[in-house]
């Protein structure tokens, strides 16, 4: 548990100043490009995050977990299946994407978000590579280099952006628009430049000992770990998608013009749900180091329940304090940094998701660190189902409007973070009882 600590704490500090940096640089831009450019950001977002799920989601979890319970021979082995079905994984969609990126703007609702999709696209292989790469330092412990990666992305983003936005300040707004994907862009290749470097020996030093299995073998494991979580995480991802481009539809119907509802879109997407989740910069410390640790346990037949509760506590103590603090300072969020009216009472009333978004997170970790993915699709199947159905009733009322799309967020919600706790309960109860 003490290492457990030191690690978290780690992770959090390096979390806390990428998230800063992100918080400031999101603030930033949301002055300078106006609400409709980031309405059409967050169209072109949700797309970007359907294409980099596969990458993204399931593998590196897969890949940690693997490499938690293997020697140094092994845990090479599996690095290197990792980073081929990364490339396996994130080529063919880039291209697909390419040969389809009008039919995939028009299916978004606006051409408009053409130039940013087509900027974000060579992103998709380097952020699979750089993922495998996460997973592995994860596994075997030392989540240093992936912190201080992100941390270097985040830097080279937030310059670029501000560099891209004081020279195409006259542009179009579809082109603007596409200046948050040319900052992650570079932002990746240069977090993946750095992760190569520390990677340098397990990449092309064989590492001593024998294998004990195939690489058939290993690679079946990582599917079998992988794809659940990634058909999850894509149910996730088309899920927003669907929201994205449903819900200003859905408010038209409700009255306002169209231009209103995509800022609408951009104000909810791009300027509230950054601050629910704030607290992510912990949570996901507590995550990344919980799961493997809990699999460590598992495969040693250690005591699991301790740990999982420590954590879920941890996540309900940070989403409370996180939650407390949006309250008091959302005049401060919406009037002087965001310079956004509207933000403050979307503000008030979403900020009792706080505690239950930071406690999904590790939740969702804790699961993954069990092996229990395909309880997680199941879940994430029927809470995506709901969000995308309130969401097409709620907000064409003209009563509810915007707050229809919060209550439909806080329906997705509640319903994923119950029943993992009751998944999470029944696992951890099964592997007391064998032991």
């Amino acid at each position: 548990m003490q290492k457990l600590v030191h690690q978290t704490l780690l992770l959090s500090c390096c979390h806390f100043i990428v998230r800063i940096i992100g918080f400031v640089m999101r603030i930033w831009l949301s002055r300078e490009l106006g609400t409709l450019a980031m309405g059409i950001v967050e169209l072109a977002q949700s797309a970007q995050m359907l294409l980099i799920t596969p990458v993204v989601s399931g593998l590196p979890s897969a890949i940690s977990r693997m490499c938690a319970k293997e020697d140094a021979r092994g845990c090479q082995r599996v690095l290197h299946a990792g980073i081929l079905l990364a490339l396996a994984a994130s080529i063919p969609p880039a291209a697909i994407a390419f040969l389809f990126r009008q039919p995939l703007s028009l299916w978004l609702g606006d051409l408009r978000t053409l130039p940013a999709l087509l900027v974000f696209l060579p992103c998709l292989p380097v952020l699979g590579v750089s993922c495998a790469l996460n997973g592995y330092f994860y596994g075997i412990g030392k989540p240093v280099p992936p912190a201080l990666s992100e941390l270097l992305e985040q830097i080279v983003r937030f310059f670029l952006s501000m560099r891209l936005v004081s020279l195409l300040g006259d542009w179009p707004v579809m082109l603007r628009a596409a200046i948050p994907a040319a900052g992650a862009l570079a932002g990746e290749t240069a977090g993946l430049a750095l992760m190569l470097l520390f990677s340098l020996r397990v990449l092309f030093i064989r590492m001593p000992g024998q294998p004990a299995r195939s690489g058939k073998a290993i690679l079946k494991e990582m599917l079998s770990l992988a794809l659940p979580l990634t058909g999850m995480r894509m149910v996730t991802s088309l899920m927003r998608t669907v929201t994205s481009t449903l819900l200003p539809k859905r408010l038209v119907l409700s009255g306002l013009p169209a231009g209103e509802a995509l800022s609408q879109l951009g104000i909810m997407q791009g300027m509230m749900m950054p601050l629910l989740l704030l607290p992510s910069f912990v949570t996901c410390s507590l995550a990344a180091v919980a799961a493997p640790e809990l699999a460590r346990r598992q495969a040693q037949g250690r005591p699991l329940s301790s740990l999982a509760r420590r954590s879920m506590s941890a996540a309900l103590g940070i989403g409370l304090a996180a939650m407390a603090g949006v309250w008091l300072f959302a005049p401060l969020f919406a009037q002087v940094l965001y310079r956004q009216a509207e933000l403050l009472p979307m503000l008030r009333r979403s900020c009792a998701l706080i505690p239950v978004m930071a406690m999904t997170h590790v939740a969702g970790g804790l699961m993954n660190g069990l092996g229990l993915q395909t309880q997680s699709l199941r879940i994430s199947v029927l809470s995506g189902f709901v969000c995308v159905l309130l969401t097409y009733i709620l907000p064409a009322l003209p009563a509810l409007r915007i707050d229809g799309a919060i209550i439909a967020l806080a329906g997705g919600q509640a319903i994923t973070l119950g029943f993992s706790l009751s998944a999470l309960h029944r696992a951890i109860s099964r592997e007391c009882t064998s032991q």
